[in-house]
């Protein structure tokens, strides 16, 4: 259904899509938040209201969290907030960096990190998907490096754990940004709701039961034996001369 916004309204969203970059999380904010995860909630609140010392330090978040936990909602909200407060955020991941740049010339990628460190928050979402080429890593560590000096928050979502993320065999560069970046930021971890869980679980038990139905009626049951088969010998499977040798073989020894 088609919403009808007033100028005000249509300048505060334009300007929470220019932040975000996906229409579908504009409307990520604390107005439109269900109330499943209150802690969660009030840790991202208290950050944006906040904000304003936590830049001073650089200060950013880490937020953990499974697949489906809200960690990206958390993120936006925090972005949303923000954003309808005059500060200048940005909104993107390393997945969505590593593509714009790979299409870019070098102004086109000089104009970018511009961008980027010209932002009062920057919010990296789901760290760790991205595929660390040793462009990405180097990329990565320029600009949390670039970020921390300037005292420039960044909010990292991630489904990896700080362990995970500091892994031995890992690039030693990008893991050292990332103990740097641990040291500025805090870590708050998001606990997926039991509603949501319970409806993840109802919604996979539906498409299941949905899918073997369908197959349970079938005539043939998936991988079941042609009734043409069902009498056919290993024997009789194997060449003709073969089977003649076999049988020759069978009947000397009954006449042993």
């Amino acid at each position: 259904m088609k919403q009808d916004f007033t100028v005000k309204e249509i300048i505060k969203r334009e300007k929470r899509l220019r932040a975000l970059g996906q229409e579908k999380l504009c409307d990520c904010d604390f107005a439109h938040d269900n109330g499943q995860s209150p802690i969660t909630t009030k840790v991202m609140r208290e950050y944006a209201n906040h904000y304003e010392e936590m830049l001073k330090e650089g200060t950013g978040l880490f937020i953990y969290g499974g697949p489906g936990a809200g960690k990206s909602y958390a993120a936006a909200e925090i972005v949303n907030e923000l954003t309808d407060n005059g500060y200048d955020c940005m909104f993107t991941s390393m997945n969505n960096i590593m593509t714009e740049l790979n299409t870019m010339g070098l102004e086109g990628r000089r104009n970018l990190f511009s961008q980027i460190f010209s932002k009062d928050l920057l919010v990296l979402d789901d760290l760790g998907s991205e595929v660390e080429t040793p462009f990405c890593n180097q990329t990565f560590i320029q600009i949390v490096n670039t970020c921390l000096s300037k005292c420039i928050p960044i909010v990292i979502t991630t489904p990896y754990s700080e362990e995970a993320l500091i892994k031995d065999g890992g690039n030693e560069k990008r893991v050292m940004a990332i103990t740097r970046l641990l040291k500025r930021n805090i870590n708050y971890t998001v606990m997926m709701p039991m509603e949501r869980r319970n409806h993840n679980v109802q919604r996979k038990q539906k498409a299941e039961a949905l899918v073997k139905g369908a197959a349970d009626q079938q005539t043939l049951p998936a991988f079941a034996v042609p009734s043409e088969w069902e009498e056919t010998t290993v024997q009789e499977c194997l060449p003709e001369i073969v089977q003649q040798t076999l049988s020759l073989n069978e009947n000397s020894e009954k006449e042993k």
